[in-house]
């Protein structure tokens, strides 16, 4: 760690010294333009300006298509690049949709210009606009939807709500990404202005976007299974589920709650009910009468991924309490 000595020019203003190899490194001149950000304990963070080149790449992408292109345009927007230079020696007509698809399906990305060997992707988002509560919140509010309405069109055998289910999943898709894009620009630039966010909650945050896409992934196994298997539950079943359903909705909404109040309180609550569904759960399975092949399949693959679910939801309440240790309780909202 280095020192530096607070000096004094003018009336009123303090100066410090900038570390040398920090400046060379940085390409500091005199006249350039520095970033401050204080954090809540009072530490200053400096940043040095970030150019448009800086924050460009260009992905060479060959005969690479499907999973392994889209893959690497994620990777390159989650990185924080605002320009990503898509080039290749003869774009074929798949790696075209396939650009154009996951382009869609991302937050802030759009096509500026499309030639046969390049194609150049702008994002056109303000970094200081993206809100991370704000995305983590809409999150929470799709997953809760997507596992109520995938636990209703089990019990009343809704292939059409089944279908809306597996389609919503994208769009937690598109908002984890932004989470965890705004995250790496935490990191690069100490916080953002809008919101002040430092980057330990910004990981806390991420990791709690995480569980939450993972519990919509499952919503989405229950709904796409539903329309594989076109079978009725019996009533003892709908009606354990319906008893169940509302009890996780809860524990998913105040899982956010404690997380984005510091509540460790009522995060300590949360994964003790998580334990108590979870044992109310197994004991409805275990008490099912038999009704047919496809019901008792649908009935083992619903309970083993609200298992999953409710493992979730307590890794949430985790990361409130150990988030709660780390600053200052927020006043409620």
């Amino acid at each position: 760690m280095e020192t530096r000595k607070v000096q004094r020019t003018g009336k009123s203003t303090f100066i410090v010294s900038l570390p040398k190899l920090w400046a060379v490194k940085n390409d500091i001149q005199p006249g350039s333009l520095i970033y401050i950000t204080q954090s809540d304990n009072g530490a200053l963070v400096l940043s040095p300006d970030r150019s448009e080149r800086e924050l460009a790449t260009r992905l060479e992408i060959g005969d690479k298509v499907g999973d392994p292109l889209i893959r690497d345009i994620i990777g390159c927007y989650v990185s924080g690049y605002r320009t990503i230079e898509v080039t290749g020696a003869h774009m074929t007509a798949d790696q075209k949709r396939d650009i154009h698809q996951i382009v869609q399906k991302l937050i802030g990305p759009e096509i500026l210009e499309e030639t046969v060997n390049k194609v150049l992707i702008q994002d056109l988002i303000d970094p200081e606009e993206l809100q991370s509560e704000r995305a983590l919140r809409r999150i929470k509010t799709v997953v809760r939807s997507m596992i109520q309405d995938a636990l209703t069109a089990m019990v009343t055998n809704d292939r059409e709500m089944a279908a809306d289910v597996v389609q919503r999943d994208d769009d937690v898709d598109r908002l984890y990404l932004l989470v965890s894009r705004q995250f790496t620009e935490i990191l690069r630039s100490g916080s953002l202005k809008e919101e002040s966010i430092d980057p330990i909650t910004a990981f806390n945050y991420t990791r709690a976007a995480t569980n939450l896409e993972r519990m919509a992934d499952h919503a989405s196994r229950i709904a796409d299974m539903i329309l594989q298997c076109d079978c009725t539950l019996p009533a003892e079943v709908a009606e354990g589920m319906g008893r169940i359903s509302p009890q996780l909705l809860s524990l998913i909404e105040d899982s956010i709650s404690s997380l984005l109040l510091l509540n460790s309180g009522k995060a300590n609550e949360v994964i003790e009910l998580s334990r108590q569904l979870r044992r109310e759960m197994i004991l409805m399975v275990s008490s099912a009468s038999s009704s047919g092949e496809h019901e008792d399949a649908l009935l083992r693959m619903v309970a083993s991924s609200i298992e999953r679910i409710l493992d979730y939801i307590k890794n949430i309440g985790e990361l409130a309490i150990n988030l709660s240790q780390t600053g200052p309780r927020p006043e409620a909202k």
